[in-house]
């Protein structure tokens, strides 16, 4: 039988642990701060936040950064994460390649590469993901001993809660989630997350949505996601597959898309869909200096058409300006419905700049309210793919902290 003593230091616990995960939180968001903000922030005594901070310093989670100003008397004292504490080990999944990479636990990148591996080649994806990725950490000297945690980004219909990728089923025995396939192996906590909506984490948290409440992402790679902010928060969805803007319709009579419906946005707008464009106007006789891009043997990729576009190239300017268009009717169909403050534009098409941005700018204005538009402007990423690092980064510490002091 518990004792009303044994309860009382229960709640204690859980409360200083509370307190633990909150510091820890703050301290890597804010980067640093003093006992008396602390202590005002948390709606905890002088007395408690100092005996936690003094708890954390012992086990090498926290350490003295320096003086903050002060109004009047002695400078407070500023305490900051141990960067070095842990390191964070990062897969950036793609259907066309992976990113490996390290992080410390103040978002300074140690270590990238990307490695040949692609989600396409689903028999035998996990193995070689194990065997680069060993390869990986030794070749750099990272101890396993020092890592905290991974955190793995996919495109598809990923439900976090309990670890399965449904666009991806064949990656695990049927009876085996992937984070829990991949914590097996390593021997560490893994948080998995859709690639769009980690691109909004990262955005919202170091990008153009900082402090903005309502922001639409759109994500154009090999396929188009949406990442939805609705009053601060990152929107999922009952099973966490919201804002699959790929996947509506847009051609009744259109090609087949890779999901099995028809005439899908992703047919029109993506990069597979922008290759198989130009391909077709090489075949047909368009004037074109994409041809003389290519190294011989060189298949033609998205860069190659935005690197053409760049340079003038009449053809490829105006396949990137029908996308633009196709996507921006896409965008006007999720702008009436969350009505956004800005729509932030990346992925690996946003990098045509404005051969892309505006034609989205000009779609909009043509299909959207007045009333939806008037107020709403339409940016390209500033962070790039760093955006979607820096996401996947932020949700993993949120993941682990929860882990560590519940």
């Amino acid at each position: 039988m518990t004792t009303i003593s044994e309860e009382a230091n229960s709640v204690i616990d859980i409360r200083r642990n509370r307190l633990r995960s909150s510091l820890i939180l703050e301290l890597y968001k804010a980067g640093q701060t003093s006992i008396n903000k602390m202590a005002r922030l948390f709606h905890a005594s002088i007395p408690s936040a100092t005996g936690i901070v003094n708890d954390l310093i012992k086990e090498g989670w926290i350490h003295e950064t320096g003086t903050g100003p002060a109004r009047a008397g002695r400078p407070p004292v500023l305490y900051g994460l141990n960067a070095q504490k842990y390191f964070t080990l990062i897969m950036d999944i793609n259907r066309h390649d992976t990113q490996l990479v390290i992080f410390d636990l103040a978002n300074q990148l140690i270590v990238r590469r990307q490695v040949d591996l692609k989600l396409e080649d689903a028999e035998g994806f996990l193995d070689a993901l194990f065997s680069k990725t060993d390869a990986f950490l030794k070749f750099h000297g990272i101890k396993p001993e020092k890592l905290w945690g991974i955190g793995v980004s996919m495109p598809g219909l990923i439900n976090a809660q309990i670890g399965i990728n449904q666009t991806y089923p064949n990656l695990t025995r049927a009876d085996q989630s992937l984070t829990a396939r991949l914590s097996e192996y390593f021997q560490l906590p893994v948080a998995l997350i859709n690639d769009t909506r980690a691109t909004t984490i990262g955005e919202h948290r170091f990008g153009l949505a900082k402090e903005k409440k309502h922001v639409l992402t759109v994500n154009i790679d090999w396929g188009v996601g949406l990442g939805i902010l609705v009053n601060g928060e990152v929107f999922t969805g009952a099973s966490g597959f919201a804002g699959e803007l790929g996947h509506i319709q847009v051609q009744s009579d259109g090609l087949l898309c890779h999901c099995g419906k028809i005439g899908c946005l992703d047919t029109v707008t993506s990069g597979f869909a922008l290759i198989r464009q130009a391909e077709e106007g090489i075949r047909l006789g368009r004037i074109t200096i994409l041809p003389q891009l290519l190294q011989e043997g060189e298949r033609l990729e998205t860069h190659h058409i935005i690197r053409a576009a760049h340079n003038g190239d009449e053809f490829c300017i105006d396949l990137l300006s029908r996308l633009g268009m196709e996507l921006g009717k896409g965008i006007a169909t999720a702008v009436h419905l969350f009505n956004p403050e800005i729509v932030i534009v990346t992925g690996v098409l946003a990098e045509a700049g404005p051969f892309i941005s505006n034609p989205v700018e000009q779609a909009i204005h043509k299909y959207c309210l007045s009333d939806f538009k008037n107020s709403l402007t339409v940016r390209i990423s500033q962070l790039g793919s760093k955006a979607r690092l820096l996401g996947i980064q932020a949700h993993l510490i949120e993941h682990l902290v929860s882990k560590e002091f519940s």
